[in-house]
C-alpha cells in the first residue's frame, strides 16, 4: 500500500516551486499578508529586557502615587478584555485567509480581496466553527478547575485541588490534543473541499468523512509527519527570523542611542523621562515590531506554501474528487 503522506513529502516541494519561484516580490508581499494570518505569525521579541532594573537613586525628586487594589483590578480586566478582542478578530481574519490561501495555491495566482470577499461567509463560518471548537475546550476546563480549587479552598485545603487537578492533566492534554487534531483537519481538509463544493463546514466535513474514515491510516501518517514538519519549519523560521531581527534591529539601537543623547543621556532619561521621549522611543519600538513581524510572514511564505500544498496533495490522492490541484500535479508527477 503506498502512504501518500510520504509520497508527498518530495511533490510538495516541486509544487511550492512552481508557486513561488522565480521570485516575483509583489506574490510574495501579498501572500505574506494572507500567511500572517494563518495559524498566528508570531515572533516572539526576547524577554530579558522585562527583568532590567534600575537601582541607581534617581536625580529628580520623586513621589509615590498609591494605587488601589480597584484600580488594578479595572486594569487588569481591561488589558484581558482587548487581548481577547483582538485575538477574536485575529481569528476571524485568519478564518477567512483560509480561503485565500487555497484559492492562491489552486490557481497559482494571488489575490487577497477578490478571494476573500468570494469567501467571505465561508470564512464567518470557519470562524463560528473554531470558536465553538475552542468553548468546547475551554469550558469543561475551567469547570474542572473550580470544581478542584473551589470546594478545596472553601475547606481550607488547597492542596487537594492542586492534587485532583494534576490528575486531571492527563485527560486535559488528551481532550486538547483532539480538539487541535480537529481544528487542524477542519483547516488543511475541509476548508479545501468548501472551496471546491461550496457550502459550510458541517457540509464540507460530511463530504470530507467518508474519505477520512476509509483512509484514516492515510491520514494518522499524515497528522504525524505534519508535526515533525511543523516542528522542523518553525525551527528554520526561528533561526532565519532571528538573523533578519538582530540585522533589523542595527538602524534602531543606533537611533536609539542619538535619542538618549538628544534627550540628555541614559540617566536623565530613566530619572524623568518626558512625554517626548517616551513618545519616540515607543514609536521606535512599535516600527520595529512591525518589521520584526512583517519580516517573519514573508519568511514564512514558502514553509506555509509547502505546508498547504502538502495537505492539498494528500488529499487529492486519498480521493481524486477531492483533488484541488489536478494539472499542477499532472506536471510534477
Amino acid at each position: 500500500m503506498p502512504w501518500y503522506a510520504v509520497e508527498a513529502l518530495d511533490d510538495a516541494i516541486e509544487t511550492t516551486k512552481a508557486l513561488l519561484l522565480p521570485v516575483e516580490v509583489r506574490t510574495w508581499l501579498k501572500l505574506a499578508v494572507v500567511v500572517f494570518f494563518l495559524g498566528g505569525a508570531s515572533a516572539s521579541p526576547p524577554t530579558g529586557g522585562g527583568n532590567f532594573q534600575f537601582t541607581g537613586e534617581p536625580s529628580g525628586p520623586t513621589s509615590d502615587v498609591p494605587i488601589s487594589e480597584g484600580t488594578l483590578v479595572t486594569v487588569a480586566l481591561v488589558i484581558a478584555a482587548v487581548a481577547i478582542l483582538l485575538w477574536l478578530l485575529f481569528t476571524l481574519v485568519g478564518s477567512v485567509m483560509e480561503f485565500a490561501f487555497v484559492e492562491a495555491l489552486r490557481t497559482r495566482e494571488v489575490h487577497v480581496r477578490r478571494y476573500a470577499s468570494d469567501h467571505l461567509g465561508q470564512g464567518l463560518r470557519l470562524f463560528g466553527f473554531r470558536f465553538a471548537l475552542f468553548l468546547l475546550f475551554v469550558l469543561p476546563v475551567a469547570g474542572l478547575v473550580i470544581l478542584a480549587f473551589v470546594p478545596a479552598v472553601l475547606s481550607g485545603t488547597p492542596s487537594i485541588g492542586i492534587g485532583v487537578l494534576l490528575l486531571l492533566v492527563p485527560v486535559l492534554l488528551v481532550f486538547g490534543l483532539v480538539v487541535a487534531v480537529v481544528d487542524g483537519l477542519t483547516r488543511n481538509f475541509v476548508v479545501p473541499v468548501m472551496v471546491l463544493r461550496g457550502g459550510g463546514v458541517l457540509a464540507g466535513w460530511r463530504a470530507f468523512w467518508p474519505t477520512l474514515r476509509d483512509q484514516w491510516k492515510q491520514y494518522v501518517a499524515y497528522v504525524l509527519l505534519r508535526v515533525v514538519l511543523t516542528i522542523a519549519g518553525g525551527i528554520v523560521t526561528s533561526i532565519v527570523g532571528g538573523i533578519v531581527g538582530l540585522v533589523l534591529l542595527i538602524p534602531f539601537v543606533v537611533l536609539g542611542g542619538l535619542l538618549l543623547v538628544a534627550f540628555g543621556g541614559p540617566a536623565a532619561v530613566l530619572s524623568s523621562p518626558g512625554a517626548l521621549a517616551l513618545a519616540s522611543f515607543g514609536l521606535l519600538v512599535v516600527v520595529y515590531g512591525l518589521l520584526l513581524l512583517s519580516a517573519f510572514a514573508v519568511i514564512r511564505v514558502p514553509v506555509q506554501s509547502y505546508l498547504g500544498y502538502y495537505a492539498l496533495l494528500v488529499l487529492g490522492d486519498t480521493n481524486r474528487e477531492f483533488d484541488l490541484v489536478p494539472e499542477l500535479r499532472a506536471e510534477i508527477r
